[in-house]
């Protein structure tokens, strides 16, 4: 179980009102910090979409990615790794840094939005090695430190959250639908219950918690926080999402990145004193 947690957004798609010196991208990345047997473990969860972000708020934010211990990697699309290198050679590890991430971020990635593009991870598995890093692929659970856990593979159990057909992966030589199954999320064991963060949710905000819940062994959840991938998502997928969430009943949610307006003034609207808005720059203690 952890003590004191910080979670710092380092990249986001919405500008910081009260720091509009931060750059914004289409992307993802923050630097988790908790205390974990009196000593502090530092987490960098995705990198944005290009690095540029990164590396410059990090320096705005007094963040020093040389102290990051572990990076994990929520999928493999570009605006979660597109700051890989660029973190790596920040962090300038003397020994290899773990990164955490599905078999199939690895692989290669399109969409069809609205022709046929690559959105996989942007760079080789020997730059990234030649700059410290070390890919640690696991479709299970992988444990980083006592209370917290990297999901691996989460399970699909319920029936209205469905990933996006145009979505398309190479295997065997053959292009086909990638459902996203290297959808992952990070989970942090505390006193007030768990801690989930999401990259994007593409497995789904509720399967997601579910997958936590089960995996642990803890049907508290204390809070919630970033893209729950609903800016596309029908009434219907809306209404069910926000009926489940009130039946586990987080204390604090979190939504950003590609949660979508709309979605996220449902939220809002629904969860009035657990919502919390999220920005580049957002800093959430717990």
């Amino acid at each position: 179980m952890i003590g004191s947690l910080e979670i710092e957004v380092l990249v986001e798609d919405t500008e910081n009102p009260e720091k509009p010196m931060l750059w914004t991208e289409h992307g993802l990345s923050i630097l988790i910090t908790a205390e974990v047997d009196d000593r502090e473990v530092r987490i960098l969860f995705d990198t944005g979409a290009s690095g540029g972000p990164l590396v410059h708020n990090a320096s705005l934010m007094e963040v020093d990615l040389r102290k990051v211990d572990i990076m994990v990697l929520s999928h493999g699309h570009y605006d979660h790794t597109g700051g890989l290198v660029a973190a790596l050679k920040e962090i300038r590890s003397k020994t290899p840094i773990p990164i955490i991430l599905h078999p199939d971020a690895l692989g290669r990635k399109f969409a069809l939005k609205p022709r046929l593009r690559y959105t996989g991870i942007p760079c080789s598995e020997r730059e990234v090695e030649d700059l410290g890093g070390r890919f640690l692929a696991s479709r299970k659970p992988v444990k980083l430190a006592d209370g917290i856990t990297a999901t691996g593979e989460i399970e699909r159990v319920t029936g209205f959250e469905k990933t996006p057909e145009d979505y398309i992966i190479l295997r065997n030589g053959e292009l086909v639908r990638d459902i996203m199954l290297d959808d992952q999320a990070l989970i942090m064991e505390s006193r007030k219950g768990l801690i989930i963060i999401t990259g994007c949710a593409h497995a789904g905000i509720i399967n997601t918690v579910k997958h936590a819940q089960k995996i642990i062994k803890e049907e508290k959840v204390y809070a919630l926080i970033g893209g729950f991938h609903l800016i596309n998502a029908s009434d219907e997928r809306l209404t069910k999402t926000i009926e489940e969430l009130k039946e586990i009943s987080p204390a604090v949610i979190a939504p950003c990145h590609c949660t979508g307006e709309k979605a996220t003034n449902k939220l809002r609207m629904n969860f009035k004193d657990e919502f919390k808005e999220v920005h580049v720059g957002s800093v959430l203690k717990m």
